[in-house]
């Protein structure tokens, strides 16, 4: 998010955002992400960098860390611009603000200051039992995110500069796209294991913002986790093996599981699975009661309440997150099943994320040659 002075003490990185965040940007400025062409100034960070900045988590110092992560980001991204890095106590120049202090994490264009000053654990509450190394790769995810609004101001909003005018939810969106481009990269190099990106990919949706009836809304859960893996698929391909796990969707990840009594039988494939899921069942129950007391408020409150309950539309949360399941496939009937779902076992065409179709196209093939072998 880009800086302005904060009205809440709420202590979300999502919910800051720009006076400014438009201002500046060309109609015909380009994005830029690797592989697409190379930086303009700076040679391009190597994997070892990548990796010696991943090694320093361990070491739980947050501003060390933090400090080399703003330099890789910087030679990843090619800008000519390396913005200043402030924490909580350090002095800010523009965007209203005169002194860092939690919750603060923000861009602020005019100054070229990027500000972290989140202590997580006070953000997060499914930080709190998580450890410092877990919790530098969140931070990890912010500042990436608050680089995503400089390199937009430099480079343009990528895949969404479209439409009339832009929108602090385009930039917002465009800054989630590049977050995702700069993770995906850190998987590509082996500096990011795919377990580790999903809980922290996890813990940023839940710092989430859902008001959409706000100016400054950065979007639906929905769209922001489409921007942060359209970002990500630009780094991986379908296939390909991250440590133990294969890419197999933009949306979902796998390791084979070794065979179980009985299997070989039934042509049974397990596999370990991390597939983002939305359990909207919440988001719709808190909508609706809203909109019920919402529409009674209109109709014979005042005009106070009725704003008022118009404001709270769009904040029911959707459960967005990287699902830790089983997969089990089952070659000679062609079908599926999720472990803690609510389905029985389906076709394997019915897979809504496209999983369990590749599974079968990569491990049942092997089932099939065997046969003809006997």
């Amino acid at each position: 998010m880009t800086g302005t002075k904060r009205r809440q003490s709420i202590p979300q990185w999502l919910g800051v955002s720009a006076l400014v965040s438009a201002m500046g940007l060309g109609a015909s400025a380009q994005p830029w992400a690797p592989g697409m062409e190379p930086p303009p100034v700076l040679e391009p960070a190597s994997a070892k960098e990548a990796q010696n900045v991943d090694a320093m988590r361990e070491g739980g110092q947050r501003k060390l860390y933090l400090k080399a992560a703003h330099d890789l980001l910087h030679r990843h991204w090619g800008t000519q611009v390396k913005p200043e890095l402030l924490f909580a106590g350090d002095t800010a120049n523009g965007c209203g603000i005169k002194r860092v202090q939690h919750p603060m994490a923000f861009y602020c264009p005019p100054s070229k200051q990027i500000a972290m000053a989140l202590e997580l654990r006070r953000s997060v509450r499914s930080a709190k039992g998580l450890s410092d190394a877990s919790l530098l790769l969140l931070d990890l995810a912010v500042l990436a995110h608050e680089w995503g609004h400089h390199v937009n101001r430099e480079k343009g909003l990528g895949p969404f500069s479209g439409g009339m005018g832009l929108t602090v939810k385009q930039e917002e969106l465009a800054a989630d796209w590049r977050t995702g481009v700069f993770l995906g990269w850190l998987m590509n190099v082996g500096a990011l294991k795919v377990d580790d990106f999903s809980q922290t990919a996890n813990l940023l949706f839940e710092m989430g913002d859902y008001e959409r009836i706000s100016r400054q809304h950065h979007g639906y859960p929905k769209d922001r986790f489409r921007a942060l893996t359209r970002g990500l698929s630009s780094q991986l391909q379908p296939g390909q093996s991250i440590g133990e796990w294969t890419v197999d969707t933009s949306e979902t990840f796998s390791r084979r599981l070794p065979e179980e009594p009985g299997d070989a039988p039934l042509g049974a494939r397990r596999y370990e699975v991390r597939r983002f899921e939305i359990e909207r069942g919440q988001q719709i129950a808190t909508n609706l009661i809203g909109g019920l007391l919402g529409a009674a408020s209109c109709v014979w409150g005042s005009q106070d309440q009725c704003v008022g309950m118009a404001m709270q539309q769009g904040k029911g949360r959707a459960l967005g997150s990287y699902t830790e399941r089983q997969l089990t496939l089952w070659c000679n009937s062609g079908t599926f099943d999720i472990s803690a779902d609510d389905f029985d076992p389906q076709p394997i065409g019915r897979d809504g994320k496209g999983q369990a179709p590749i599974l079968a196209s990569r491990d049942c093939n092997d089932l099939a040659a065997l046969k003809q072998e006997l």
